[in-house]
């Protein structure tokens, strides 16, 4: 399981300066701007009105391993990579998913603080695929895709097991998604293999009353690459 937290960065447009589209697609809808010697800012249209999200990726290497930097909402239109290596090469993409969440469950956890010495060799933390619980045979981008009977399970008091029944039959991954009480939206917590329909969390401080879904997504089509590098001396 990997586990990822939104990043939120603010961007001014007011001091872009000089931007490479990359060469992939016909219309580039992916800008990479440096900004300063070691920060890129990074300006799109999202191609997919209906999507879920969109992911911002970025690698190293034109065609290499390409590493998630942001779960953005369906409209937004920028980020910022910020304190990057300098002299360093940097290609982007951004990429819309799909998928249906779950119903939402509340969770309220016990009183004590993460004890990050503290090891889980429990075997509910890693993620699964438990025979019963899965019926892939619906499409992603299909509504009645949906994982269906999610729930969570209070396990200690940062630590929580959710189970839910797969119904996807084409998916890309799984997401499990969180919103703290007093949070007006959700963001990804854990990114998941496809199939899986049990996993654990280790829960942050803010998340002791939280709301939890999960879905089922799929990649659309991304943008084209767009590329920089950065300035600055080497350490």
């Amino acid at each position: 399981m990997t586990v990822v937290r939104s990043l939120s960065l603010p961007l001014s447009l007011a001091v872009l300066a000089g931007c490479s589209a990359g060469t992939a697609g016909e219309s580039p809808n992916l800008t990479a701007t440096l900004v300063s010697p070691t920060d890129i800012a990074l300006s799109w249209h999202p191609t997919e009105p209906d999507a879920a999200g969109q992911v911002v990726e970025y690698a190293n290497e034109e065609h290499g391993d390409y590493t998630i930097l942001r779960f953005a909402a369906p409209d937004e239109t920028s980020y910022q990579h910020p304190d990057l290596i300098p002299r360093t090469p940097f290609f982007y993409r951004v990429r819309p998913y799909f998928g249906t969440a779950s119903a939402a469950v509340d969770v309220s956890l016990p009183p004590g603080d993460l004890d990050e010495s503290r090891t889980d060799p429990e075997d509910w933390l890693k993620p699964k695929t438990i025979p019963g619980r899965t019926a892939p045979t619906v499409p992603v981008r299909r509504a009645d895709a949906a994982p269906t009977g999610f729930r969570a399970t209070v396990m200690h008091a940062n630590g929580i097991r959710f189970d839910w029944t797969d119904r996807a039959g084409d998916e890309d991954g799984v997401l499990l998604e969180v919103r703290p009480a007093g949070s007006a939206d959700f963001s990804v917590a854990a990114v998941l293999d496809p199939d899986v329909n049990s996993a654990g969390l280790i829960t942050l401080p803010a998340e002791k009353r939280a709301t939890y879904r999960v879905r089922a997504y799929r990649y659309g089509e991304p943008t084209n690459i767009a590329h920089q590098t950065t300035g600055g001396q080497p350490d």
